[in-house]
């Protein structure tokens, strides 16, 4: 969940880690003046095959749907303070090292300090613009991605970057392998296999803003995942990672996230250096980026403080070479409280707080507050928080490997009940493993209807699987079959709607003859359940699964699906299915991702492997007169957007 503990569980590492945190104690926050928004916005291209891309480039040629579908205002009643904004929201970060961070919150900070090569244009999740770097090529086989390096970026302490800093940055991430260091891992890794390996004795022993001759031999290695050209100019040769010697048609994407961001090796090596396999506990709390925020203070439990960076390289850019991405902040501050849904809409309320972040439960409460817009996103924004579904493992609870049993369930499930009662109708149904909003699901969902509640007919099917059913009139439908065996349903009682939900989806089984036994356990040990290989020996053979962005693109989802093997995914492994998402990776050709995604789909659907079941909205909350937040549904400031820096007040 991107508000909380569900964003990005990784498919190839699931860790829970626990930090111990430095409490930093708060400064003092400086006033100024607030200066218009410096943005401009540069024409899209195509990346596809051999290209040249300036400022910002596009993937594919389909669209996705980020706009907000509804949106309610009330009188206005704006805050004094037109310097700072204060937002609240539950959950706070785990860590501040974008190597590191693996949550929303943490996300949210380091995407203001800390930057990288490439963003997304706007509210696009398929268009892409230059951060760190001015523009980029792409080579015809979409091997070779090579970046040409803005001039005069400097950290915020006035290290330089480069070209010698970005090889550094991320090899610092693959040597300290950190969960989510996998999502570069997939084409990018240490070595090449044969004659050349980073470690982390070698970035933490080289010169990076003058480098010897022995240093430039290293980096500029042809035969490397990241390769220096000179100091303005870097190649990532794609094959070396877990994906194998092919491109990756969304390679763009994992560069987007903090595991591809700049950090500065002398501030780093100043704190510890480079251990591989291991955080870095001093970055944990401090920070040195490029970004046009500082890290004021980090108060473990209670807030994080931002302040706008004095000595910003995107002050001294002309108005015509900026973007959203890397324009001045405008707001000296930026501070984040983190307090429970009902104390934050009492200080939004009040006017203590000027935005908040809370679930889509709360519309009915926050809609109706004076002075406050409230705004019900695309459902692109859902599924980047969670899609939820219904897993069933056939390696521990044999009936499941039964299609009819399966099909049975789907059938017997109320999910106009579902969406009503746990969501005040602020969800839809889906139709997976692509979530809805995202790039290609209308294409790879198309002629198929989301499942369906038809108790009778669940009943028939259950019988018919061999099993003593119950039709709604309380006819017992094969008396003389088995009685079906009750079945341990897990569900995650830290998540209110997971609990709602899972006592309905028990009585709607229980009533045509599934029998449930409701099991609960916390977030950290339910995760550590669904996220596991699938054995013969779980306890816990069916449940409420979801799953969220580790990064934003569709192909993301469907690997989790169809190619993960976790109790949580129905321990699906499919080889026709995991051959179409292997060729749907590599494709730079729209017809054959849709036709591969279609094929995933319908497969799936028939076979009743996971049976969909909802994503909830998400929504915006803040006071009139905020406005120049950009949604974007990679974004986690506030959950939505990406950047503070284009924030204004209007009034």
């Amino acid at each position: 969940m991107r508000s909380s503990h569900r964003r990005a569980i990784g498919r190839n590492v699931i860790v829970i880690v626990l930090v111990v945190i430095l409490i930093v104690a708060a400064a003092a926050v400086y006033f100024g003046t607030a200066g218009p928004s410096k943005s401009s916005t540069s024409a899209t291209s195509s990346s596809t095959g051999s290209t040249s891309t300036t400022a910002s480039s596009s993937t594919t040629s389909s669209t996705s749907t980020t706009e907000s579908s509804s949106t309610t205002s009330t009188t206005s009643s704006t805050s004094s303070a037109k310097t700072s904004l204060v937002l609240e929201e539950e959950d706070q970060p785990d860590t501040l090292d974008p190597a590191v961070t693996y949550v929303t919150p943490g996300w949210e900070v380091v995407d203001q300090v800390y930057q990288g090569l490439v963003t997304y244009n706007g509210s696009s999740i398929t268009n892409y613009e230059g951060v760190l770097a001015r523009s980029w090529t792409i080579s015809s086989d979409g091997m070779n991605y090579t970046f040409f390096l803005r001039s005069g970026v400097t950290f915020s302490n006035g290290d330089p970057f480069n070209a010698y800093v970005m090889w550094y940055s991320v090899y610092r991430t693959i040597e300290m392998a950190q969960a989510p260091f996998w999502i570069l891992n997939q084409n990018l890794a240490a070595g090449n296999g044969r004659t050349f390996n980073v470690t982390d004795a070698m970035l933490n022993s080289m010169n990076y803003f003058t480098p010897s001759a022995a240093n430039l031999s290293v980096m500029m290695n042809p035969e490397q995942s990241v390769q220096v050209i000179n100091a303005t100019e870097i190649q990532f040769n794609l094959g070396y990672g877990t994906n194998g010697a092919a491109p990756y048609s969304q390679f763009l994407a994992t560069l987007e996230t903090p595991m591809a961001m700049a950090v500065d090796p002398a501030f780093v090596a100043s704190n510890g250096g480079v251990a591989a396999g291991k955080p870095n506990g001093a970055l944990t709390t401090t920070t040195m980026g490029t970004g046009f925020y500082e890290l004021q203070s980090w108060i473990p439990g209670q807030s994080v403080s931002l302040v706008k960076n004095p000595n910003y390289w995107g002050n001294k850019l002309p108005a015509s070479e900026l973007n959203n991405a890397i324009a001045p902040a405008i707001l000296n501050n930026i501070i984040i409280y983190f307090k429970p849904s009902a104390a934050s809409i009492a200080d939004l309320r009040s006017g203590t707080a000027q935005m908040i972040f809370v679930p889509v439960t709360y519309y009915n409460v926050t809609q109706g507050l004076s002075g406050v817009t409230t705004s019900v996103l695309g459902p692109a924004y859902g599924s980047a928080e969670a899609v939820s579904y219904l897993y069933m493992d056939p390696l521990a609870f044999q009936p499941f490997n039964n299609t009819l049993v399966r099909e049975a369930i789907s059938y017997g499930i109320d999910y106009g009940v579902l969406i009503k009662n746990v969501f005040a109708n602020h969800a839809i149904q889906w139709v997976g493993p692509v979530p809805p909003g995202f790039q290609y699901y209308n294409e790879s969902t198309s002629g198929l209807s989301p499942y369906q509640f038809n108790a009778t007919k669940a009943a028939e099917l259950l019988a018919q699987a061999g099993y003593v059913a119950q039709l709604p009139d309380g006819t017992t439908l094969n008396p003389t079959g088995t009685a079906f065996p009750s079945v341990n349903f897990l569900y995650d009682s830290d998540s209110p709607t997971d609990t709602q939900a899972a006592q309905i989806i028990a009585t709607n089984l229980g009533s045509i003859g599934i029998p449930v036994s409701l099991s609960a356990l916390p977030y950290k040990t339910y995760s550590s359940v669904i996220y596991s290989p699938s054995t013969n020996s779980t306890s816990y053979p069916m449940g409420i699964g979801f799953y969220s962005e580790d990064y934003t693109a569709s192909i993301d989802y469907v690997y989790y699906f169809t190619s993960d093997n976790y109790i949580g995914t129905s321990n699906y492994a499919d080889a026709n299915a995991i051959a179409w998402t292997l060729n749907a990776s590599t494709s730079f050709n729209t017809a054959t991702v849709i036709s591969d995604f279609s094929h995933i789909t319908r497969s799936m659907y028939g076979n009743y492997t996971d049976i969909w079941l909802y994503v909830a909205d998400e929504m915006t909350v803040n006071q009139n007169g905020i406005t120049g937040m950009i949604p974007n549904p990679a974004g986690s400031a506030a959950g939505y957007f990406l950047y503070f820096n284009t924030v204004r007040y209007t009034s």
